[in-house]
């Protein structure tokens, strides 16, 4: 009797939790929603046109911005409820980002040619996150301070991965570790090293605040 209660709570708090966020998509105006939910993650937004319907909200000439630079823009940002997850497509260019948002922190993220973040071109992205990453990414012209990766090629694994990177005509190959944040996917921690040639390249930090160093 009490394995049966303790499991009807569970599930009449989930439902509970779930029927509240969608009232709160439906009823209450999406923008401030969201601009509220991205201010709690230290990210501001800027958006030149807004619409908004029943179960979803469009907004053109997005901006959003950390703490100190401007991190990614697009020309138009829609955001819609379906079922059972949260659907965000972002278009800049002929170039694509979508995110589809589950409950309990799981989502799929998928990319292609998609050239606004600042500093870096997402040439593919398949990424799926839940207990750990999978997917594979390829990156270019990444720039992180002083240091430049013609392209980084990425294969997730859960809570490993391999990596492949070209650097000033060199090719390195190497893998690492990561540590997903649930609460807050951009604080998740990397580590990893990719060496040939004589040169080994170090990243470790967050995915948003990565550092990258060269080791002869």
């Amino acid at each position: 009797m009490r394995k049966s209660s303790l499991k009807f709570s569970v599930l009449l708090f989930t439902s509970s939790a779930i029927l509240f966020i969608l009232l709160a998509f439906l009823t209450l105006p999406k923008f401030l929603l969201l601009d509220m939910w991205l201010m709690s993650k230290g990210i501001y937004l800027t958006a030149n046109h807004v619409q908004e319907g029943l179960t979803y909200l469009s907004l053109k000439g997005v901006n959003l911005y950390g703490k100190n630079s401007k991190v990614v823009s697009f020309d138009r940002l829609d955001i819609s409820l379906r079922v059972p997850y949260l659907l965000l497509k972002g278009v800049c260019g002929d170039g694509y980002l979508t995110a589809k948002l589950y409950p309990f922190g799981k989502a799929h993220l998928q990319g292609k040619d998609f050239r606004c973040f600042e500093g870096f071109y997402v040439k593919s992205l398949d990424l799926s996150l839940n207990d750990g990453i999978r997917g594979t990414a390829q990156l270019l012209n990444l720039k992180v301070k002083d240091t430049k990766v013609d392209e980084l090629s990425l294969v997730f694994k859960g809570k490993s991965f391999d990596g492949r990177a070209l650097v000033s005509g060199y090719t390195l190959s190497g893998s690492g570790s990561i540590v997903l944040s649930r609460k807050n996917f951009l604080n998740s921690q990397l580590n990893a090293t990719v060496s040939g040639n004589g040169i080994s390249l170090i990243i470790y930090g967050s995915l948003d605040n990565p550092t990258l160093e060269f080791k002869r």
